[in-house]
């Protein structure tokens, strides 16, 4: 349908978000479309045997959109089944349910996401989640009666899906949670059509079948024509016809090109035959030149033999001489080699056990600043700890003491209320004894007695006031006593905290000032220090370059010594010839090529080994080369060879182009250094292209690889030609040919300026060394000073910080003892306190002053009495004021116990407070002190044994120094014995030289003449008749004239060297002539592979234009059939735009309604258009079932009479599929088979009616 197109159409939901489905998209495939082959007049109802078909049983929903709870929908007939109900009450739903289940996108149903399908109501309004099953199953249709069928055991299948609030869902099969994709792939399986979903008509959608494009405009539309295609399963061969057309093309294009190459190279082997023709003439006067080579080379080879004959009888006479210097000087070489050693194994040493100092060094400094912060820290730790332990032990004392008072005070109280109660009683005899002598004097003292006795009892009422004003003044005063206390101890450690920081603040002042000296003297030593080493650097590098400088002169000297030795060497050929060039008579001469460049010694056996013209001599022109051979020749010197640098001009090109270098070996030719650029072609005309391999097994692979020849040369002096031929062997090697550096004249008088060049250096160099070790002394002890004068400003700027600390601390103690003191003040009011106390005491005072009158008046009375009384009465009283004090003082020692036993409590807890964080304080200090003497314990031990280790590091040290010094003394000595002996080997060796260079030139020349003979190879011009070089015998070589073949060579080399032939265009022709041949053949090729592709993709065109034409001819027979039955009476039909190209312009659907003419679907009214649509629905069925069809409201536009048709259709002639359709006409549900009838869904109810059993119809 339009827009439900699950392999591009976004309506199929994407896998959901959430941790259960991770499939991307709903993959489907390309099915394998079966043409239905019946009779278009023969209905599926007809079918002749019964098949199994998958229908729904049921859909059950829970919290799903507007069904609250768990509602089951269904049972559904095995045919038609409707379902009815007002507007809003949730029929769509049923389909959306289907939808959620067969895993559409939220948006297709519609809702914006997953979660907004969860329900939610006044009754229902936090739901977790919702959930939809859909419940399958198979049956066999056994008659036509809508009981009729039978149900397959086991093939009940229940399909569900869950959504949650976060947005992600999960899917289930029979109770098991299965992936989106399985739960796809198994309902494509049970016949449901997921690719086309052809089985689900949404609401609105009816119409828009019929209205589709006749083809899409882009690839993500969807016209009829692929609409169709789809379902006839034609498009299965778009893309590989579109793949095979694009192959086509390309191989078109190629072919074309192949072409254009051949016709190329088919006027290219035109173009190269007259110079091929050329190049074959040019080789023919070569091979002339070759033939007469040939003589003259047998000529030179037997003339040089001969003289190396003579010269090597004269050398092994000088060998034998030179043998005993030699084996003094490889002693003397070896020894130095195994002292060089043994010195460097010792350097190597002293810098190990140099670094080793330096760390030790490093390390040592490191203890030392841990030490004085270990060292500050305790002794400032056990100073805190002395204080917490006097203050504990004090604060201990007090508290003992005060848990005493309570105890000693009740007994004290008890014991005075002991006493005074016996007090009392004897009070109270004498009291009564006093009354008898005061009965026995009542009638002379009556009168007194009675004042008395009143006096005595106001003094009696008194005396209890009295006693309670002095209790309460007692306990004011005691109180006021114990305030007191404690803002005085508060002000002693608030003082003793001052003094501390005084003392704290002097140590620091006296730091300071220590530091302050260092700083100005560490500036003056690094100062000092910086200058010595800007000296240093400056000595170092003139040291350096002075030694640098010593090792060049020596190199140089030796060198000198080398190039005069070789100038001596090279006899009198080249010595006669070099005079005649310095004295202008021959100028264009430069001398012996060996000479005049240079290449690593790695190379040196390699290049002389594999270049036999490095001995020849090179001159600028050929017309310098004929005057040196006149020359040799009238003075008798010899023969030699010449290279002719204008005769080689043309080998310039060869040389600088680039050639494929077989693993990655180098070229001898570009190793070669010179000095003159215009002599660099003279070494490619002696090496070539010869490359360098490592081993002859290297050299072996590279130049005999496949059809390729190359001429390569081993380190070790193995030569292989082009040709095949090998050379190598022997106990000596060829070598020295060629030096390190290109040789420049040196004469006698340059070589001894150089060598007092040399000794001068050498003293300027040791002068200089001297001066540097005096400086590095100098700097290792001012460095020493320094860096011991930096550690002391350490320690006493890690003192001055701990001190500052604390200062730091001292003064926050002091902020705190201070705020403790002023808090105790503040807390207290003195004031108060001795106000309360002298108020207490002036009423004690003024109670006691009253009291004191009346006992005045009383004792005053007394007196009288007692005058009266006598003696007796005198003695009596005496007693009573006795006992009447005692009992006083019991009284007041009673209160005074009362008031110490109350105060004792609150000072106990206070004591207790006090001790207990005293104690803390003390255990967590006591504990810092351990911590720290271990740590100080483990930096003694550490730092010892770190200074052991320095010192037998630094006594080794200097040890090692001593023989390092030794060995380099003698190692200078041995140095100079060695120049000594070498200085006599050279001598000898100049001497032996005379008679090896004339010998050995004479070899080389054999050698050389050897090699240019086996060089040479006449052209194949004939190969059927190949020339071949003659082999002189000795007695006909002696008749030979050399100098007149000479001549002719040259001749015939100056004809040569005028003709321009293009020798490449033999072989480029012949290249061509293949290339041509094969090129041809490529184009045969591609031809014969662009005419099979084309061929397969004519056949897949035609293979899919018959598959869709014969589905397309029976689609549109069943449509004619369904519309003119729907219709009763119209016409209907499926038609080509262009019936030559199908695949072009598309389909266009057109109809005749009854009693009108053909129209085009958009000009039909909506009625027309929905009945238009359901024909084409109702043929695609026909042509391909599908086992069950969900409709929404398909007959919304539809009449009374079309939706009756339309009903009865699905009733009676679609029984082999399952119908269910959602409407709103009450004879849609009349005529279904069984239907269900949806109220408001407020009410979350529905009822399933059996239309024809019940006889109802919804209301």
């Amino acid at each position: 349908m339009p827009g439900i197109k699950t392999e591009e159409n976004p309506s199929m939901e994407d896998p959901p978000e959430g941790p259960e489905v991770k499939e991307d998209t709903l993959e489907t495939s390309a099915d394998n479309h079966n043409t239905t082959k019946e009779n278009p007049s023969e209905l599926s109802t007809n079918s002749v045997s019964p098949t199994a078909r998958l229908i729904i049983s049921q859909i059950v929903t829970e919290n799903f959109k507007s069904y609250a709870g768990k509602i089951t929908l269904g049972p559904f007939h095995k045919s038609f089944s409707c379902i009815i109900g007002p507007n809003g009450s949730g029929k769509s739903n049923t389909i959306d349910a289907m939808l959620f289940v067969f895993g559409y996108r939220a948006a297709k149903i519609r809702s914006k996401k997953l979660s907004v399908l969860i329900h939610k109501s006044d009754q229902f309004k936090d739901l977790s989640s919702c959930s939809v099953a859909v419940h399958f199953q198979k049956i066999i249709d056994t008659g036509s009666d809508d009981k009729d069928y039978e149900v397959i055991p086991g093939s009940q299948l229940v399909v569900s899906r869950t959504a949650y609030k976060d947005g992600s869902s999960q899917y289930f099969v029979n109770g098991k949670k299965n992936t989106f994709k399985e739960v796809t792939t198994l309902l494509k399986d049970c016949g449901i059509d997921l690719d086309h979903n052809r089985f689900l008509i949404l609401q609105g959608e009816v119409e828009q079948i019929a209205m589709m494009k006749p083809k899409a405009l882009t690839e993500h539309e969807e016209g009829m024509l692929e609409y169709l295609e789809d379902i006839i399963g034609s498009n299965t061969f778009k893309a590989p016809i579109e793949e095979l057309a694009k192959a086509v093309e390309e191989l078109n294009e190629e072919r074309g090109e192949k072409l254009s190459r051949v016709k190329a190279v088919e006027s290219e082997m035109e173009q190269l035959e007259k110079p091929m023709k050329e190049a074959q003439e040019f080789l023919k006067l070569e091979n002339e030149i070759t033939k007469k080579k040939n003589m003259l080379y047998q000529v030179y080879v037997s003339e040089c033999s001969k003289a190396a004959d003579a010269a090597e009888a004269k050398k092994k006479e000088e060998e034998t001489r030179m043998q005993d210097i030699n084996t003094q000087l490889q002693d003397m070489t070896n020894d130095i080699k195994a002292r060089t050693k043994e010195y460097k194994a010792m350097f190597k040493k002293y810098e190990k056990m140099t670094e080793v100092l330096e760390q030790k060094k490093a390390d040592f400094k490191e203890f030392e600043q841990q030490d004085v912060k270990c060292r500050e820290d305790l002794k400032h730790t056990k100073e805190k700890q002395k204080k917490l332990q006097k203050n504990l032990q004090k604060e201990k004392t007090k508290f003992e003491n005060l848990k005493t008072v309570p105890g000693d005070s009740e007994k004290q109280i008890e014991v005075n209320k002991d006493l005074k109660a016996s007090l009392d009683g004897k009070l109270k005899a004498e009291e009564e004894k006093m009354g008898g002598i005061m009965a026995s004097l009542k009638t002379e003292t009556a009168g007194l007695q009675e004042e008395k006795e009143v006096k005595e009892g106001e003094l009696l009422n008194m005396q209890k006031d009295l006693n309670e004003a002095r209790s309460q003044m007692s306990l004011a005063e005691s109180e006021l006593a114990m305030h007191k206390k404690t803002i005085d101890d508060a002000w002693s450690k608030l003082e003793k905290a001052k003094a501390n920081l005084t003392s704290a603040t002097e140590t620091l002042a006296e730091r300071k000032s220590s530091i302050k000296q260092l700083e100005q003297q560490i500036p003056v030593a690094e100062a000092k220090l910086q200058k010595l080493q800007g000296q240093h650097s400056p000595l170092k590098q003139a040291e350096t370059a002075s030694s640098q400088n010593l090792h060049s002169l020596v190199t140089k000297v030796e060198e000198a010594r080398n190039s005069l030795k070789s100038a001596t060497d090279r006899g009198a050929l080249i010595e006669g010839l070099m005079k005649q060039k310095k004295q202008g008579v021959i100028p264009g001469i430069y001398g012996r090529l060996g000479d005049l460049g240079a290449i690593d010694e790695k190379y040196d056996i390699a290049v002389s080994t594999a270049c036999s013209a490095l001995d020849y001599i090179v001159v600028d022109t050929i017309e310098t080369g004929e005057k040196c051979v006149k020359f040799l020749r009238d003075n008798n010197i010899g023969v030699a060879t010449f290279v002719c640098l204008d005769k080689i001009n043309h080998l310039q090109k060869k040389a600088t182009e680039k050639i494929q270098m077989p693993e990655n070996v180098p070229r001898l030719y570009d190793l070669v250094r010179v000095e003159d650029e215009k002599i660099r072609i003279a070494f490619y005309y002696g090496l070539g292209n010869t490359l360098v391999a490592k081993d002859l097994d290297q050299a072996t692979r590279i130049a005999l690889q496949g059809n390729i020849r190359r001429r390569v040369v081993t380190l070790q002096g193995q030569l292989i030609e082009q040709s095949g031929t090998m050379s190598g062997g022997g106990t000596r090697v060829a070598k020295g040919r060629i030096g390190c550096k290109v040789v420049s004249e040196v004469t006698p008088q340059e070589l001894a300026k150089i060598e007092r060049e040399l000794e001068q250096t050498r003293s300027s160099a040791t002068e200089k060394r001297e001066k540097l070790k005096q400086l590095e002394e100098e700097l290792e002890t001012l460095d020493k000073d320094l860096k011991e004068m930096k550690l002391t400003h350490k320690k006493q700027t890690m003192d001055i910080k701990a001190k500052s600390e604390q200062e730091v601390y001292l003064k926050d103690q002091i902020k705190t003892l201070d705020k403790e003191h002023q808090t105790a003040k503040a807390g207290v009011d003195l004031t108060q306190f001795e106000k309360v106390a002298a108020k207490y005491r002036k009423e004690y005072e003024k109670i006691a002053e009253v009291a004191s009158k009346i006992e005045a008046e009383a004792k005053r009375l007394h007196e009288k009495i007692m005058e009266i009384g006598n003696k007796r009465m005198k003695s009596q009283q005496d007693k009573i004021d006795s006992l009447t004090n005692q009992i006083a003082e019991a009284s007041s020692a009673i209160t005074k116990a009362t008031v110490a036993i109350r105060n004792a409590s609150k000072n106990m807890k206070r004591a207790e407070d006090n001790i207990a964080s005293m104690e803390k304080e003390e255990v967590e200090n006591r504990e810092a002190i351990v911590k720290i003497e271990e740590e100080f314990s483990r930096l003694e031990d550490e730092a010892s044994k770190v200074l052991k280790d320095y010192d037998t590091a630094e006594k080794e040290l200097k040890e090692l120094e001593v023989v390092l010094e030794e060995n380099k003394e003698e190692l200078s000595n041995m140095d100079t014995k060695q120049n000594e002996l070498k200085k006599k080997q050279l001598e000898m060796n100049h001497e032996l030289e005379r008679y090896v260079t004339k010998a050995k030139e004479n070899q080389q020349k054999v050698k050389h003449w050897k090699k240019e003979f086996d060089k040479l190879e006449l052209h194949v011009i004939d190969r059927e008749n190949p020339e071949k070089l003659t082999v002189y015998p000795e007695e006909e070589l002696l008749s030979i004239n050399g100098e007149k073949i000479s001549y002719e060579v040259t001749v015939s080399e100056e004809q040569l060297g005028k003709m321009s032939p293009n020798l490449a265009a033999i072989q480029q022709f012949k290249k061509k002539e293949e290339n041509y041949l094969s090129r041809v053949a490529e184009y045969d090729e591609l031809t014969e592979r662009r005419n099979s592709q084309r061929r397969s993709l004519e056949d897949m065109r035609k293979q899919r234009l018959d598959m869709f034409m014969k589905g397309f001819g029976t689609i549109n027979e069943y449509l004619k059939e369904m519309y003119q039955m729907i219709t009763l009476g119209g016409d209907a039909e499926l038609e080509l735009v262009d019936s030559l190209d199908p695949f072009s312009e598309g389909i266009v659907f057109s109809v005749r309604p009854p009693k009108k003419s053909w129209k085009v679907i958009a000009n039909l009214s909506g009625g027309e258009k929905t009945l238009s649509s359901l024909s084409l629905v109702f043929a695609l069925h026909q042509f391909k079932p599908t086992p069950v069809y969900v409709m929404d409201e398909i007959d919304a536009a539809l009449d009374f009479k079309n939706v009756s048709i339309v009903g009865h259709y699905i009733k009676e002639r679609t029984k082999d599929a399952q119908f269910i359709v959602i409407s709103l006409r009450n004879n849609m549900f009349e005529l279904a088979t069984s239907g269900g009838y949806l109220q408001d869904p407020r009410l979350l109810q529905d009822r399933s009616y059996q239309p024809k059993e019940d006889g109802m119809r919804p209301s």
